[in-house]
Formats: structure tokens, sequence, C-alpha cells
């Protein structure tokens, strides 16, 4: 038997799969971490935690397969936007700056002034916002420039990953595309933005192919993980194109919808998207993703459930049956918004509160606001293209509650197909190791259903009253702009 891997190094935790050639989970194991917040505003990891917890999900993968196994590859997938700084001996120079971090307002407004949004966001596919890679290495050169100076390379969260894996530096387009620095067109660093961003062109790995080979397990790596040596690591890349990869959006009749920790929407494109949301390249070379973005998902969902002291899945459960009506309705961007407007100061609201409302009431109106967001996400990056013809597909979480499938089926009014698989970022992952090691998996994403919901006319039809009716105060961010 021969299995293929999948690690995802997510925003709380390791994950890792591994499947089989006919594409079936054979084993899988998660290792949890937090987050470090050592100033207002801050999130920070420590790479070497990422490290010990890729480490335990191997060895508890590796330890449950059946004697005999053959693996065959690795693959990565990672959270995005962050900035790692390693020395010339691969070791973290200073704990990694992630996605969710907001202390680079100050370099923002400079991106700007360098920079317009729309210039950056013609170049690159996003717009400036606090978290991404560029901003961040801008506040590390005025505020911590010795660490600056000390980094002989930047890469991103799963790059340091695979680098403890084989030794070899390197980055992929999927990822770093996120980052601020490279041209999506030309598939290259901007000079004009790594000056901007305060670092020179040799700081920055090779780029590889996502689903190439990037090198291969080293001794010391196969010693503590218990995979073999030599076992051949993928470039991988990011999670929004590993979770696409999986979804099998290639196929541009697909779209997902992803319900984690925030909310992703996932379309196919070919060419620009509206401005305010993201193009990132796909797994595929010459291929490319749009992106729609809530920040709070599965965070307000459980901001909730933990400020009236009840469990977020007994909350969930019972918010799926609750009796909604023409006036309770609520926006879910309580840390603030990155699709279509880049804003700190924005926040979540309920309006129609009467005191007939329960906590499921305020729970359905939060998900069912979610929901709206991301339907319009959809329809804008779409180009109005969601009909009955469109596949919308459901993963995550937050798929496995029926609050959430019914909410997303009603919100774009077209039924909504519920994954079989949970893991996707780690199942691309493993896929792109399996392209990379030159086996073809019979992965068939469109046959791999759970369920299919359908919208509920009278639901979809609230929402829209809802919509229509409420003022933009109450159904848009608050605050607008950062700008």
């Amino acid at each position: 038997m021969s299995v293929w891997l999948g690690i995802d190094l997510g925003t709380s935790s390791a994950k890792c799969v591994a499947i089989d050639a006919h594409g079936a989970l054979v084993a899988t194991a998660q290792e949890r971490y937090g987050v470090d917040r050592p100033h207002p505003g801050w999130a920070e990891q420590d790479p070497e935690r990422w490290w010990s917890a890729t480490v335990a999900t191997l060895r508890a993968v590796t330890q449950a397969l059946p004697a005999g196994t053959e693996i065959k590859s690795i693959g990565l997938s990672g959270q995005m936007h962050g900035v790692v700084l390693v020395d010339a001996h691969a070791r973290p120079v200073r704990p990694a700056i992630i996605w969710s971090d907001a202390r680079s307002g100050d370099e923002v407004a400079l991106w700007r002034d360098e920079i317009g949004d729309d210039e950056l966001e013609a170049v690159t596919g996003f717009r400036s916002a606090h978290g991404f890679a560029g901003p961040s290495l801008t506040w590390l050169r005025r505020h911590e420039p010795d660490a600056l100076a000390a980094a002989a390379h930047v890469m991103q969260p799963k790059d340091y990953v695979r680098l403890r894996l084989t030794g070899e530096a390197a980055l992929e387009m999927c990822d770093a595309g996120g980052s601020l620095l490279f041209d999506l067109e030309a598939q290259r660093p901007s000079a004009r933005l790594l000056e901007v961003a305060g670092i020179t062109p040799e700081m920055l790995p090779p780029l590889r192919p996502t689903l190439g080979v990037a090198g291969t397990v080293r001794p010391p790596a196969a010693e503590e993980t218990g995979v073999p040596a030599g076992t051949i690591v993928a470039a991988g890349g990011s999670d929004q194109a590993m979770t696409a990869l999986a979804l099998g959006l290639e196929d541009p009749s697909r779209a997902a919808v992803t319900l984690s920790s925030g909310g992703t929407v996932l379309v196919p494109v070919a060419s620009s998207v509206p401005a305010g949301y993201h193009r990132l390249a796909a797994a595929q070379a010459g291929r490319t993703i749009a992106m729609g973005v809530v920040l709070a998902a599965g965070l307000a969902t459980d901001w909730l459930a933990r400020l009236v002291g009840r469990p977020e899945k007994d909350l969930l459960e019972a918010a799926a049956t609750a009796e909604m009506d023409d006036t309770l309705a609520a926006t879910p961007h309580l840390g603030g918004t990155r699709t279509p407007v880049v804003s700190t100061r924005a926040q979540g609201a309920f309006s129609g509160v009467g005191f007939h409302h329960g906590a499921e009431h305020l729970m359905r109106a939060l998900v069912e606001g979610t929901a709206v967001s991301l339907a319009d996400s959809l329809a804008a990056v779409s180009g109005g293209r969601i009909d009955a013809s469109t596949t919308i597909v459901l993963s995550g979480g937050g798929s496995r509650f029926a609050v959430w499938r019914q909410a997303v089926a009603d919100a774009t009014g077209v039924p909504v197909v519920i994954s079989s698989d949970l893991e996707h970022a780690a199942l691309g992952a493993a896929l792109s190791g399996a392209a990379a090691e030159g086996t073809p998996i019979e992965f068939h994403a469109p046959e791999r259903v759970l369920a299919v919901v359908e919208p509920d006319a009278a639901s979809t039809q609230r929402l829209a009253r809802l919509r229509a009716s409420a003022s933009e105060d109450a159904r848009k961010p608050k605050g607008g702009s950062d700008e």
C-alpha cells in the first residue's frame, strides 16, 4: 500500500492527512497551538512551535499506517500573508508575524502613499492591509531594523516547515503572491515593492512550482518525524489554493464557500476581478482564483457562544430551528473587514432585537449575516453568473452545521453541495505532493458529496427583504475604509 501525506499549517493547529491512490483518507492527526499577543493588535507565533506540532502530527499519522505502507511524498499548505525571518543557519530571527496582526496601520498608510491601492491591486491582486507581509516588513524596517538585518531569508509560514523537512529554502507563487511583494502576471518579485518593504531580492528564496518537487526529507527530519529520508516534498501552496485544488475549482462552473475561523469565497477566474476583492495564483500554472473574505465567521459564532455562556455547538444546533422574523438582522464584522473594503474600524451589529428573541435567534442572525456577506462576495467576483447552473460547494467546520448550510443556500438562492471531506487544505496539500511525485490520484471532487441543501424560498425572500430595507449603516461595515 502507498500513501501520500498532506500537511496544513493553520492559524490554530497543524493537521496531517494520508490518502491512498483512490483519494481515500487513510489516517489523520491534528496538533493545536495558540496565537501570541504580546501587545494590543499584535499576532505572532513561534515557528519552532509550528515545527513541533508538525512533527507530532507526522509521527501520529506514520504510526497509524498499516505495516509495510510506503510514503510516496509530502505536500504542504499553510496560512497566508505572514512574515517568517530566518538567519543563515535557518533559525528564526524573531517570532513570525501572522495574517491577523494589526500593528502595521501606519505602514499600510505609507504603502498607500507610495503605491496607490489601485496600482497595487493591479500588480499583486491585493490591496494594502495590515497583516500582509509587505507592510509587516516595513514595520520591521522602522521598528526592529536589527531583526531584519539578521535575516537571510523572508518566507511564508508553511515554507518554514518545508525548510525544516528538506533543508532547502524556497517559495512558491500561491503563497508568495499574497505577500504584496510579487507581480502576479509576471510571476516574479517586484523591485519597487521590495524597496517599499525594505528588503533586497536576495532575501527571497527561489520560486518553485507549486505542484513540483522542492526537495526531499533529510535524515535529521526523518528521525524526528518518522517519514523516511529521501521522501519527495512538494512546494505546496497557500491554504486557499490547496482548498481550491481539493474542491475541483479548475472547473469554472464550481465555486466554493469555506467556513472556518473566517469565511471565504473562492471562484476560478481568467482575468480581473472587481476592485476590493482578491485575485491569487491557483495551484495549476497560469490559472487564478478570485477570493472574497469575511474575517469573522466561526470567530463570530464562538464569540457569541462565549458571551452568553453556552456551548457553541449547542447554540448553533438550536439556531437551526429558531423562528425568524423580518426585524432581526446582524452584521458579523467584529474584527474589521478585508473585502471589498479594508477597515480595522468596522464593527459587528445587531438590529431589530426584541424581548421575544433569545440567544438562538441572535446566533442564527449572526450566521445569516455572515452568509449574506459571503453571497455578496460570490455575486461580485463571479460577475453575477451564480445561477442554477453553478455548483456551490460548502466546506470547512461550519459546513457540518445545519444552520450554516441552510443560511448559505438561502442567501445565495441556489442549492449548496456539502463536501464529504472536511480537511480540504490538507487534502489539497497531499494532492500537490502526488503531483510532484508523478502519481495521478483518483480524486474526483464532484463525486465527493455528503448532501445537497436546497434554498428555502421563504427564508430567501426574508433575507432579501432585510437586505433591501436595512440602512447602509446596518448592513455594511461601520467605519468605512482605513484610507
